[in-house]
């Protein structure tokens, strides 16, 4: 959209947004001549520039692996959800997916064919409940983790724990001394 219409509905209606509800628009961003390619901003422009020079065969893996983890992030969260973690359970998330991650780039052959029979199974779009692959996700996180990974975790957790306490018995003190 060019300044002048922009600042046309800007003195009409106050709201450029009102720009994006009407057939123009639709007309204007569903461009035949498009390469396809949307953008957010200046700051992903490296980031489009980046996958416009990835072969399709790159694509593919990152489009796996995207869909792999979309599967296995959700019931990553409902495990550690069940750990009770309380205020600790973000910086305890935030590290468990980052072990995932790097243990998804070092797949057994065998890991790999369950991941892709998952990503099967998924596709069929079965109810949870009938979903026999998805069931066993934790086993799969279970032994995807080592000692260290382990550990990892349960230190990011007491230390997490400990801030929050350190942060409650703060606050009391300034309450106790403010009355």
């Amino acid at each position: 959209m060019d300044d002048q219409k922009l600042a046309e509905q800007l003195a009409k209606t106050g709201n450029l947004l009102d720009l994006c509800v009407g057939d123009e628009w639709l007309n204007e961003i569903d461009d035949p001549e498009d390469d396809g390619w949307i953008e957010a901003g200046p700051r992903m422009e490296p980031y489009v520039e980046a996958l416009k020079s990835m072969s399709p065969e790159d694509i593919r893996i990152m489009r796996r692996q995207m869909r792999i983890q979309s599967i296995l992030m959700p019931e990553l969260c409902q495990w550690l959800e069940s750990w009770g973690l309380g205020l600790s359970f973000e910086a305890v998330y935030t590290e468990a997916r980052r072990v995932v991650r790097r243990h998804l780039k070092q797949l057994t052959p065998e890991q790999e064919a369950w991941l892709d029979a998952l990503v099967a199974e998924d596709d069929q779009h079965l109810p949870m409940a009938e979903r026999a692959l998805r069931s066993q996700v934790v086993a799969l996180f279970s032994s995807l983790f080592t000692e260290e990974d382990w550990q990892l975790l349960a230190d990011i957790a007491a230390q997490d724990m400990a801030q929050g306490v350190l942060q409650v018995a703060q606050k009391k003190e300034t309450s106790s001394i403010a009355v």
